[in-house]
């Protein structure tokens, strides 16, 4: 698979509830951050989540704060064991029923078939008001 392919697969592994089939393609030192690498106390998304117990934290914290809607990419491209994502979503907060749009980019690494960094980067003040 490229590493377009893996980064691929495992998004559709991820909105399909396949967890633990995504994990198949993550590397157990993996980084997965949503676009603030530091704690943040009014968002529980941000921070770094480290390997296969991080990256369930990280979409568990997803799931508890967000209820999936749409999620389009635009266009993926790589160069080498670099992969860039970008699109648009719209999901809606669970506690005020508010929805948060957003342009959205996600970056990867990927080393020997395995996700070892997963980026992602959306309107953050847009869902800090969707969420408050």
């Amino acid at each position: 698979m490229t590493e377009t392919a893996i980064v691929d697969a495992f998004l559709g592994r991820v909105f399909s509830g396949e967890t633990d089939k995504a994990l198949e393609l993550v590397h157990p030192q993996a980084k997965f951050i949503s676009t603030r690498p530091t704690p943040n106390p009014t968002n529980p998304l941000h921070g770094t989540f480290v390997g296969l117990e991080g990256a369930k934290l990280f979409f568990g914290g997803f799931g508890a704060l967000l209820e999936p809607g749409h999620f389009s990419v635009d266009a993926r491209f790589a160069e080498g064991e670099h992969v860039a994502l970008y699109g648009t979503l719209r999901h809606k907060s669970r506690a005020t029923g508010r929805d948060f749009a957003s342009d959205w980019a996600l970056i990867c690494k990927v080393q020997a078939g395995k996700i070892v960094l997963y980026h992602f980067y959306e309107d953050t003040e847009a869902l800090a008001l969707a969420i408050a």
